[in-house]
């Protein structure tokens, strides 16, 4: 019989700390261009990935057709199939992947730029994700004991391959979910439920200046599906680190929410939720909060440090952590920014571990000599019995990113330009943001390249992964030349940006397509060669402890490692315990019998055999030079041993 799986308080303290994502929103009175902007990190770098991006091109479909519904997961490649154009076509030795299942095809499916999630379609809409945690899970029909047929990712792409707007996309995922039943990949087993990654959190805007965030989780009995809807104000900005946002529904304001019909009578069917409690707070009802700090300062530090950053004259509590807390502090859905903010303004915050505050990852020892934001996950056995203790700060640019994008949806450009996708490959703080038009075709050879096991020097993502291992080596020192040059770069993104922009008024579409596409390919491949191009500089300069600038004497130093981590270390209390001197090497018992009597002999000795003993060697060296001199005079070769004098 099936049940619904549902947390009680002893498992919410053994909820692992969520692995994945940092999600951003812009209303479009909020950005200094009237743009609409989304902003995603893609932190699942934990496990194997497939870092290509891939176009899958806009198709038509005959009556009747079916669409093929794929477990997308961790793993290279992502699926093989003959369906979604030529990059996912199987390659030589590739099977094609198995479908979970199908549902009816539409007649016209729209293109778009994929990874692990849909990225952006050619009518510009575009999404960004992040996990979630919910009291509900379920698993794949796959599975023997799975009902569900739909993750995230296959949700996300189903969306773009079908809507024009950002309600079209909510309303088709959250049927589909409802329908066929939505699953995490991380939901564990019905043994063990992993209720810390099983919801998801999406943002979704459109040419039209929407903007909404879309929870979804399992429903009922482990099966079909419970959702909700927000829109975004048009002059606020909203963040969701890998958390639920949405608190109360007003089910009868259409313009501002949507939900599935079984929002409340789970919830109220669960004991989540009663009337006598007021209005229906769909994060209280369903979030999984953990009444430890580690998870709520997780998802809530990098909230506040959003937030902090666009909006600082709210000073808002750093320390609060994201639980719901009744009656207590909370962050807000969304803030109001004290000054409008564009696509480079995000840029800056997913590149941030938190500089400039008391959380500062550059500071203390964990940061090394060299000031490394990076924090490598510790052994969980450190964390407490319940996993309430023990853990690094959360930033938002993490080591373990494997690609981040922010998404500038114009509302005057035509729709194969309206959307441009600045995409960045491997860790915030080490990518170079490079813009792609949504309308464009094709992508770059150097993004279709890339496995995680396999170094290519052909493959973006290896460029940019190659350059943020090197950086740690040095980070103080080499970061700043880095910082450098993605500013140079992403300078000539946004020049490109301009000049590509200009050819909106081309009466020609398909030739404007075709310009953008060659404009885009060409800074693309540019900006990987300069980048590889400045590795390699930064691989002849910083090595072996060394900083070389050039082949001449004084162009090699060593910076050495500050006073205060080499105190820290223990440097200035060596050599720990006494010093033992070297013993000589040991000798034959006659050697050794025979220095000793020589050793009591002179011990005995007047000084007047002192100085006979002295003037003997002299003049033993005198007697030497006379014959060398006398051997040399004959013009014999002459060799002279010369052993110590006991």
């Amino acid at each position: 019989m099936r049940s619904i799986v549902y947390i009680a308080l002893l498992l919410l303290v053994s909820v692992a700390l969520r692995e994945c994502c940092t999600l951003i929103a812009v209303g479009k009175d909020a950005t200094v261009d009237g743009s609409v902007l989304l902003a995603h990190t893609d932190d699942a770098g934990g496990t194997a990935s497939d870092v290509r991006m891939v176009r899958v091109p806009a198709q038509d479909h005959p009556e009747g057709a079916k669409r093929a519904v794929y477990a997308i997961d961790d793993g290279y490649p992502r699926v093989v199939t003959h369906e979604r154009g030529p990059n996912y076509a199987p390659k030589e030795g590739e099977a094609l992947s198995k479908p979970l299942g199908h549902i009816p095809q539409v007649k016209h499916t729209f293109g778009y730029f994929d990874q692990n999630y849909g990225l952006t379609n050619d009518q510009g809409v575009s999404i960004a994700e992040t996990t979630g945690a919910a009291k509900t899970v379920g698993w794949p029909v796959s599975e023997p004991y799975g009902h569900c047929l739909f993750n995230i990712a296959e949700l996300s792409k189903v969306a773009l391959e079908r809507c024009a707007t950002a309600r079209c996309a909510i309303q088709t995922m959250g049927d589909l979910a409802v329908k066929y039943g939505f699953y995490s990949p991380e939901n564990g087993s019905p043994s063990n439920p992993d209720y810390g990654d099983n919801a998801e959190v999406l943002a979704i805007s459109d040419t039209k200046g929407e903007v909404w965030v879309f929870h979804v989780m399992t429903g009922e009995n482990n099966a079909s599906a419970v959702w909700a809807a927000q829109r975004v104000p048009d002059d606020g900005l909203l963040a969701a680190p890998n958390t639920f946002v949405i608190r109360e529904l007003d089910l009868h304001d259409h313009d501002n929410y949507m939900a599935s019909p079984n929002v409340e009578g789970l919830a109220l069917k669960m004991g989540w939720w009663s009337p006598k409690q007021g209005k229906f707070d769909f994060s209280k009802a369903y979030e999984n909060d953990a009444p430890i700090p580690v998870v709520p300062l997780y998802d809530g530090r990098r909230m506040w440090r959003i937030y902090d950053l666009v909006a600082p004259s709210l000073k808002l509590n750093p320390d609060w952590g994201y639980m719901i807390r009744p009656g207590g502090p909370s962050y807000p859905f969304a803030v109001r920014p004290d000054k409008k903010v564009g696509p480079r303004d995000i840029m800056v915050i997913l590149r941030d571990y938190y500089e400039g505050t008391k959380f500062d990852l550059t500071k203390g020892l964990a940061a090394g000599p060299f000031g490394s934001p990076v924090r490598y996950d510790g052994d969980r056995g450190l964390s407490g019995p319940n996993g309430d203790k023990g853990a690094w700060e959360r930033p938002i640019s993490i080591f373990r990113a494997l690609y981040s994008h922010v998404m500038q949806t114009r509302l005057h450009m035509p729709k194969g330009m309206a959307t441009v996708m600045w995409f960045g490959l491997d860790a915030p703080h080490g990518t170079v943001y490079v813009p792609f038009y949504n309308g464009q075709r094709a992508v770059p050879d150097c993004y279709l390249e890339g496995m995680q096991s396999k170094f290519n020097p052909k493959s973006a993502y290896w460029a940019f992964n190659f350059l943020n291992n090197w950086q740690q080596l040095m980070w103080g020192i080499i970061h700043p030349e880095v910082e450098v040059e993605q500013r140079r770069l992403e300078d000539e993104g946004f020049a490109l940006q301009k000049e590509l922009d200009a050819t909106a008024a081309t009466h020609d579409p398909e030739e404007r397509l075709r310009h953008i596409e060659k404009r885009q390919r060409a800074f693309a491949e540019h900006v990987v060669e300069e980048w590889w191009a400045f590795c390699w500089r930064v691989v002849a300069k910083y090595n072996n402890g060394y900083i070389t600038t050039g082949e001449k004497k004084g162009q090699v130093r060593i910076p050495g490692y500050p006073v205060w981590w080499l105190k820290k270390a223990g440097y200035d209390k060596y050599p720990h315990g006494e010093w033992i001197k070297p013993v000589p090497s040991p000798k034959s018992e006659g050697e050794v019998e025979a220095q000793s009597k020589a050793l009591r002999v002179r011990r005995q000795a007047s000084p007047v055999i002192t100085l006979a003993y002295s003037a003997l060697v002299v003049s033993g060296v005198a007697s030497i030079l006379v014959v060398a001199r006398a051997a040399s005079k004959r013009g014999e070769e002459s060799r002279l041993a010369y052993a110590p004098l006991e």
